[in-house]
């Protein structure tokens, strides 16, 4: 299963349809939107792809009790916690998951917020960050989205530059027992 990933949109129309084009000429139909902006979720799910997500903490819905500011979402038999932040934020609710413990029961956690492409493995976890999606380079990176493959036994993360489609970073994460 290919699985789109991306953050910090940032109503950054035209480059949500050139995501859409991409994504969908290589038979993504998932998304999954890591913030910023949240009321993006509709403009992608409206181009034709499944869209998950959850806000970032300067959007309004971050403050609607009706909507998960993180989440934990299963695809292809693996455990994915969404989160804007990679860390716990003043703006959070009570509630909300902190990711340095919740990434313990999961099997990866995706992540926006800094716009600054990574693929990395803390203790054992894995943690991507698809980047920005702005419409301009932006904290020295240009504009990015990740495609995650799930397979049995392993994550392919690819970060691929959007102006052109070129790969920027990749990783192969071995999979450990299910969590």
């Amino acid at each position: 299963m290919l699985v789109g990933v991306v953050s910090d949109t940032h109503g950054n129309r035209q480059g949500m349809l050139l995501l859409a084009e991409r994504l969908q000429s290589l038979g993504v139909e998932t998304v999954l939107h890591l913030g910023d902006d949240y009321a993006d979720l509709a403009f992608l799910s409206q181009a034709g792809l499944q869209v998950l997500g959850v806000p970032g903490v300067y959007c309004p819905a971050y403050g609607d009790p009706n909507v998960p500011n993180r989440r934990i979402v299963e695809l292809a038999g693996l455990k994915f916690l969404l989160t804007h932040t990679d860390t716990r934020h003043r703006h959070d609710a009570p509630g909300d998951l902190d990711p340095e413990f919740a990434c313990y029961e999961v099997n990866a956690v995706l992540f926006g917020h800094s716009h600054t492409p990574g693929l990395e493995e803390r203790q054992g976890v894995i943690w991507i960050n698809p980047g920005h999606l702005r419409d301009r380079p932006d904290r020295g990176h240009p504009p990015t989205f990740a495609l995650l493959d799930l397979s049995p036994g392993a994550l392919r993360a690819r970060i691929h530059r959007l102006a052109d489609g070129e790969l920027v970073k990749e990783k192969v994460f071995p999979l450990p027992v299910q969590r």
